[in-house]
C-alpha cells in the first residue's frame, strides 16, 4: 500500500462495532481489559503485545481490541504492508508491520474470510467474503464485487493466487468446489468438486505452480501436478492414520521444496515428498490429546514451526524432535499464525472470542 494512501486514507471510525462492542480509545481502562486483535513478537514467540492500534482523525487513536480477526496477509513485495481480514468488520489494512492499522473505505463491515495480494502487482488485492469475491486494482481505494455465487448460501471459504502467474486465481466453497480463473478473476470455472463437504485450504506449490493442493473438512487432501485439470486423493498414504481424514490445516514448508505440514485429528504428520509419504511429528503432550488451532513453519529453516493450542504456543527448532511451550498472553481462540518472510524473529496470532 503506498504512503500516499497512509496518509490520505485515515478516518473516523469510532462507531464501527466489533463483535457487538464499539471501538475505544487505546489505553482506556475498557480498552485494556480486553485481549483480543492481532498480537506481535519480535523474539521468535518469546514475548506477545498487541498491536492494535487504529488511526483516527484529529489525532486519535482507537483499538481494534475486541475484534475477531479471521486470517492475516503480507503484501509479497514489502511485508511492513499487511491486510488482515476481520469477522465482522470488513478489511484492516496497516503499513509499519502492524504499528497502526486503518479500514479500507469500501470494506467496513461484514465478515470476510480470507485475503490474497498480487505478487507483481501490490496495488492488485483480493478478498471474499459470503458468496461475493471482491478485487482492488488500485491499492484499496475502490473495490468491485467481481464474482459472486448463484447460490446465495455458498461460502467462498478460501482464496489462493498464484505467485507465478498472478492472474490465475482458486476459489474454494462451502460446497465443495475449486473454482478456478485464469484472467484475473473476470471468467471462472469449476476445476473440481468434492460432494457433500467443505474446501478448507487451497495451496499453491511456490516452487511449481502447477502443483496445487487442497483439504476437505471430511475428505483429507487432493493433489493436482497440472494445474488443476485433474486431482487425485492423498488419502491412501495417509489412511492408516486414524482421523487423519478429519482435515484441520495444511501449510506448504517454503525453506524446502515439496515439504509439507498437514494438521488433523490424527495430529501433525509432514512430507517431504509432495504427499507420496508421511511421517508423524510428535507433539507435546501427545497427538491424541492435542487439539491444534493454527501452525506455521519458519521460512528460512524447515527444522523450526510453531503451533498453537486453546491456550499454548509450542514451539520447536529440531524439526519435532523436541519442544518448548508457553502460555499464550490472551484467553481467546487462536486463528492464524504467520511469520514475517524476511525477518522470521517477527510473528503474529490473530484472535476471536470463544464460540
Amino acid at each position: 500500500m503506498p504512503r500516499t494512501l497512509f496518509k490520505v486514507s485515515l478516518m473516523v471510525i469510532a462507531t464501527i462495532l466489533f463483535s457487538g462492542c464499539t471501538i475505544v480509545p487505546a489505553g482506556s481502562k475498557t480498552a485494556t481489559k480486553i485481549d483480543g486483535g492481532i498480537w506481535r513478537s519480535s523474539d521468535s514467540g518469546k514475548t506477545f503485545l498487541q498491536v492494535n492500534d487504529v488511526l483516527a482523525t484529529r489525532g486519535k487513536v482507537l483499538t481494534m481490541s475486541n475484534a475477531d480477526i479471521n486470517s492475516l496477509a503480507f503484501d509479497p513485495q514489502d511485508p511492513l504492508i499487511m491486510y488482515a481480514a476481520s469477522a465482522a468488520n470488513g478489511i484492516f489494512y496497516s503499513n509499519d508491520g502492524g504499528n497502526s492499522w486503518q479500514q479500507f473505505k469500501d470494506l467496513k463491515q461484514g465478515a470476510f474470510n480470507d485475503l490474497a495480494v498480487d505478487s507483481q502487482n501490490k496495488c492488485v488485492i483480493y478478498a471474499t467474503t459470503a458468496n461475493k469475491l471482491f478485487k482492488s486494482e488500485n491499492c484499496g481505494r475502490d473495490w468491485n464485487n467481481i464474482y459472486y455465487h448463484q447460490k446465495s448460501q455458498v461460502i467462498l471459504t478460501t482464496l489462493a493466487l498464484d505467485s507465478k502467474s498472478p492472474t490465475v486465481l482458486y476459489l474454494g466453497t462451502s460446497e465443495g468446489e475449486i473454482l478456478k480463473s485464469t484472467d484475473g478473476g473476470r471468467a471462472w470455472q469449476t476445476a473440481y468438486r468434492v460432494q457433500s463437504d467443505k474446501i478448507m485450504d487451497i495451496i499453491i506449490d511456490p516452487y511449481d505452480s502447477k502443483i496445487v493442493y487442497f483439504g476437505s473438512g471430511a475428505r483429507g487432501l487432493y493433489k493436482s501436478v497440472n494445474a488443476g485439470v485433474s486431482w487425485d486423493s492423498l488419502g491412501e498414504g495417509i489412511k492408516s492414520y486414524a482421523g487423519s481424514q478429519q482435515y484441520r490445516k495444511l501449510i506448504y514448508d517454503p525453506a524446502t521444496a515439496n515439504s509439507l505440514i498437514f494438521i488433523s485429528k490424527f495430529g501433525m504428520l509432514k512430507t517431504m515428498d509432495g504427499g507420496n509419504t508421511w511421517k508423524i511429528i510428535d507433539l507435546l503432550p501427545s497427538n491424541k490429546t492435542t487439539n491444534i488451532l493454527a501452525v506455521a513453519v519458519n521460512p528460512a529453516n524447515s527444522n523450526e514451526f510453531y503451533y498453537v493450542t486453546a491456550t499454548t504456543l509450542v514451539k520447536t527448532i529440531d524439526g519435532g524432535v523436541k519442544w518448548s511451550s508457553q502460555q499464550l498472553p490472551y484467553n481467546r481462540l487462536t486463528t492464524d499464525i504467520k511469520i514475517n518472510p524476511v525477518n522470521p524473529a517477527i510473528m503474529y496470532l490473530t484472535t476471536q472470542m470463544a464460540k
